[in-house]
């Protein structure tokens, strides 16, 4: 099993999103720790029906290519969640995959408590607004929100000016910061 999971919620396969998860995945090999990344938009993921199956069981009552991704993130140390900001949220394929994280929590009355334990969440977004903290409101909501899910905040990553879908790759300051937090989280003794 990945000890590091990661998804790409861009339909734009080697594109921004996508080149700033590679750094990091590059980072993280480079000391034999394994990941494995899901590209979102070729999965199998209905939307959320809200029946509250996933109330009572730690899972979805769906069983599509979402079973997988439970399991793989009950066993990993770290999450990695990318999407470009379309209309300034993220991607309709990210959206899809945090509604359907909701069976990662426990709730009794109002309390949230983690099914499967606590792990680092990695949050990687590209934007074409040149200002960085234009959506910083929006990403601390939606790191707050995976919380209660057990998927703690311990990075965000933001590539501004991302115009076209090879602009990242010749941002070497945001690759060097992607490749570097590889690395580092490689590094961490729990891996």
């Amino acid at each position: 099993m990945a000890k590091i999971v990661a998804f790409m919620g861009s339909p734009r396969k080697s594109g921004n999103v996508d080149t700033i998860i590679d750094e990091i995945i590059k980072g993280v090999s480079s000391n034999n720790v394994e990941a494995k990344k899901y590209y979102l938009n070729d999965m199998d993921i209905k939307g959320c029906q809200g029946c509250l199956y996933c109330r009572k069981n730690p899972t979805c009552a769906f069983k599509d290519d979402m079973t997988e991704v439970y399991d793989d993130i009950k066993n990993a140390e770290y999450v990695i969640i990318g999407s470009p900001v379309y209309i300034c949220q993220v991607s309709s394929q990210t959206k899809i995959l945090l509604d359907r994280l909701y069976p990662l929590t426990e709730i009794d009355k109002s309390k949230h408590t983690p099914r499967f334990g606590q792990k680092k969440l990695i949050m990687v977004y590209t934007q074409a607004a040149p200002i960085s903290f234009l959506f910083k409101g929006y990403f601390r909501y939606t790191a707050k929100h995976l919380k209660g899910m057990g998927l703690n905040h311990y990075k965000t990553i933001i590539a501004t000016k991302a115009f076209e879908r090879s602009s990242t790759k010749n941002n070497s300051k945001i690759l060097e910061k992607a490749y570097n937090l590889g690395v580092k989280i490689s590094l961490d003794n729990n891996l």
